[in-house]
């Protein structure tokens, strides 16, 4: 039987929950899945909560993959690294921001992504604890403040307490409060750490920038994901797909549910839509 060409022209991949499975690592079925969808005609891209160095590795590794929109669609990078195109939070709305947050919640771990790194206090690795050393890990630089590397633009800003590790929602809530300006958001993810970023970004704005660059359609986009920070990506997409284990909030989003990430549900996923009549 000859593969059927994959009915999108672009598929985007979110890597931590997706991509990689629960103890981060990439399964061989899957990584044929997604080159095989790329020989069938597919643009294939990451759509990351993670910055550019901690994807640089993983890319070299995943030859199918051209771009990737990283730190959730701040910023998109071509293959070689190129940066395509990126919002920032201004200097000083970030700067206030990071004041406000020490004053109100004394203990807090800042991190701040720099120039494609994320630059962070000490307890800020403590939001990163299950990923293992190697391609699929968020290479940080830890200093004692962050304020002191600042000296121009954040692309976002990290927000980390011990104290709300099993209860990132509160922390979610909290920091909310706290940080009401129209120019950023809150957001969060899978990790115990919620983010604050550029107002209006999300995964869908970086991948609709990228879209716009290669003429393809919204419509013509298939998504995988299974965190808070997918939801508007498969709203977004012609076709969004759920993973297996994502909470239900976001398969009550998703037009279709693949398997866990642990079951290669983006091979299964993909190897059905290529074989299909």
């Amino acid at each position: 039987m000859v593969p059927n060409p994959l009915h999108g022209k672009l598929l985007a991949l979110d890597v931590d929950g997706t991509l990689l499975d629960a103890k981060g690592r990439l399964r061989k079925r899957t990584k044929l899945a997604i080159q095989a969808a790329s020989d069938s005609g597919s643009v294939v891209t990451l759509a990351t909560g993670r910055d550019w160095l901690a994807v640089e590795k993983l890319m070299e590794i995943l030859p199918s993959v051209q771009y990737a929109v990283c730190t959730n669609g701040i910023e998109v990078y071509s293959k070689k690294g190129h940066r395509l195109t990126a919002r920032e939070i201004d200097f000083d709305i970030a700067q206030m921001a990071i004041h406000s947050i020490r004053q109100k919640l004394p203990g807090v771990a800042i991190g701040v992504g720099i120039r494609g790194q994320l630059v962070g206090e000490p307890d800020i690795a403590k939001a990163l604890p299950a990923m293992p050393a190697g391609v699929t890990s968020f290479p940080a630089k830890i200093v004692p403040d962050v304020m002191e590397e600042m000296t121009s633009n954040a692309q976002d800003i990290v927000v980390y307490h011990s104290d709300y590790h099993s209860r990132i929602e509160d922390l979610y809530e909290i920091v909310g409060e706290i940080v009401r300006d129209k120019q950023i958001d809150v957001v969060f993810s899978g990790l115990p750490m919620v983010e604050i970023v550029p107002a209006g970004c999300g995964k869908e704005t970086g991948l609709s920038w990228l879209c716009s660059h290669l003429g393809i359609a919204s419509t013509e986009v298939i998504a995988f994901g299974d965190g808070m920070n997918d939801l508007s990506m498969l709203k977004w997409a012609g076709k969004g797909i759920a993973m297996g284990q994502s909470v239900e909030r976001v398969i009550g989003c998703a037009d279709e549910v693949t398997l866990a990430n642990s079951d290669d549900g983006v091979a299964v996923w993909i190897e059905a839509q290529l074989l299909a009549k």
